[in-house]
Formats: structure tokens, C-alpha cells, sequence
């Protein structure tokens, strides 16, 4: 095995591995043998947000898992990383701007994200931005 890949997700796939299991356990997998997952705090407290839409709560609930259990999942899985610069390349929602941050200063080598913003862009400096699918076909 060679070196473990660098990578952002964005929230929405954050809450995709926790609300489907089949991909759950796909992600599991790679980020165990094959990846290194980066995050930041921006990022924590947005999925934190998004864990109490009525929705997520609902399948939440229904899998009996909670947020407080999803969050120390993403901290055991992740590594912590301190943006060191603003970014402003999303104009269109500058909240996306967050995970090119996380990805410039990780040195992140993939975006995996489901937005269409960032998907847009395809490639941020010298990070490919891939959906999560393109991703697990590329490292499998």
C-alpha cells in the first residue's frame, strides 16, 4: 500500500456516510486503509447544524444513532486542521468557500463533495473535486 490520499468531505457527505449504509461502509474502508480525512471546526459546527434538521433527526432516530455519536465518529475519523487563509472562489454560495480552505491548508489532494458548486469548478489548485461515487471508483 502506498501513501494514504488526502481529503476534505463536505458536509453532505459526511451525513450521506452516516444516513446510508451501504456507503457507509464503503467510506469506512477506504478511510481506514487507503485515505486521510481532513476537517475543521467550520466544517464540525455546519454538520452539527444540519444534524438537527427535523429530517436527518427522523433517520437518525429511526437507525438509533445520535448526533453527539456522529460527531465523535467524524473526530475519531478525521484530522483537525486550522484554516490559514480566507478563500473566495464560491460566489455563488460563499459558504463552499470553507472546504477549499480546509482542503489548501490540509494540502488535501480530493474534494469529495454532492455540491454542485463545487463540482462546478472540478479542480481547485492542485485538488481534483470529485463526487462520491467518482471518489470511491478512483481509489478502489
Amino acid at each position: 500500500m502506498g501513501k494514504k490520499v488526502k481529503v476534505v468531505f463536505d458536509t453532505n457527505v459526511w451525513l450521506s456516510i452516516f444516513m446510508k449504509k451501504a456507503l457507509s461502509q464503503d467510506f469506512s474502508n477506504i478511510m481506514r486503509k487507503e485515505a486521510t480525512v481532513y476537517v475543521t471546526e467550520e466544517i464540525l459546527a455546519e454538520i452539527s447544524r444540519a444534524l438537527q434538521y427535523p429530517r436527518i433527526i427522523d433517520v437518525m432516530e429511526a437507525s438509533g444513532i445520535g448526533s453527539r455519536e456522529i460527531l465523535r465518529a467524524i473526530a475519531a475519523n478525521s484530522k483537525m486542521v486550522e484554516p490559514k487563509m480566507k478563500i473566495h472562489v464560491v460566489e455563488d454560495d460563499p459558504e463552499d468557500n470553507k472546504i477549499l480552505e480546509a482542503a489548501a491548508t490540509a494540502g488535501a489532494g480530493i474534494i469529495v463533495t454532492g455540491d454542485k458548486h463545487l463540482l462546478r469548478l472540478g479542480k481547485f489548485r492542485k485538488t481534483r473535486i470529485l463526487a462520491p461515487r467518482e471518489f470511491l471508483d478512483s481509489i478502489s
